[in-house]
């Protein structure tokens, strides 16, 4: 009896131990992902709280700052996420911009007798989108992954700005490009892609050149 005893305690206390090990690695996980998203302890239970709740189905690919800024509990706590959101946006986008600086100048290095694609493309584009329209999106990426910045306009949306931002948000389109115009949302009142399309189906690409629009497309791979 007393050696089954010990052996059921000695396995008892190894199962305590990898639970006591699991809870310190889940701990230090934690913190250090709380750290990298510069939040306390507090705000760390918070998101996680939060990404248990129903309300927060679709958000897990969202990171902590906008989880936290979009159920935030006072416009004080919602304005101090945008600002941390903000700064954050502001490394990234310096930092896209420093590559590509740095990207064309080793293209004219190596090979300067060779002109890149994504010299060929316009700096902007418009591009005409109606509001359920997934190709749309998908569009919207394609311009931004190559570098161009792009002046989005509805074409169904008679001016309503709601039905814009929905686009938008379904889109994920962040507001630090809106802020540093690589994006521009608009309507399109004047009917411009009905001219422009001549029946075409959006999505559809525009640019203006000297005051003369011409349709325009990615280039193939």
């Amino acid at each position: 009896m007393k050696i089954g005893w010990i052996f059921a305690f000695i396995i008892s206390s190894s199962v305590m131990a990898s639970d006591v090990v699991t809870i310190l690695d889940d701990v230090v996980k934690s913190t250090l992902s709380a750290e990298k998203w510069q939040l306390s302890k507090s705000e760390w239970s918070r998101y996680q709280e939060l990404m248990n709740k129903p309300e927060a189905y679709g958000l897990v690919d969202n990171n902590p700052l906008v989880v936290l800024g979009q159920f935030a509990r006072n416009d004080e706590e919602r304005q101090r996420y945008a600002n941390r959101l903000v700064a954050l946006d502001k490394k990234r986008i310096d930092g896209l911009l420093a590559l590509d600086k740095a990207y064309r100048n080793a293209w004219e290095t190596l090979y300067p007798t060779l002109t890149p694609i994504a010299q060929s493309l316009p700096e902007r584009v418009s591009l005409f989108v109606t509001a359920n329209c997934d190709p749309c999106i998908d569009s919207l990426k394609e311009w931004r992954t190559h570098g161009v910045n792009v002046d989005v306009f509805m074409i169904d949306s008679k001016g309503n700005d709601f039905m814009l931002r929905q686009w938008a948000s379904l889109a994920g389109i962040r507001k630090s490009d809106v802020t540093a115009r690589f994006i521009t949302l608009n309507h399109d009142p004047r009917g411009l892609w009905f001219q422009l399309g001549k029946g075409q189906a959006v999505p559809g690409a525009a640019v203006e050149r000297e005051g003369v629009w011409s349709v325009i497309s990615l280039p193939s791979s």
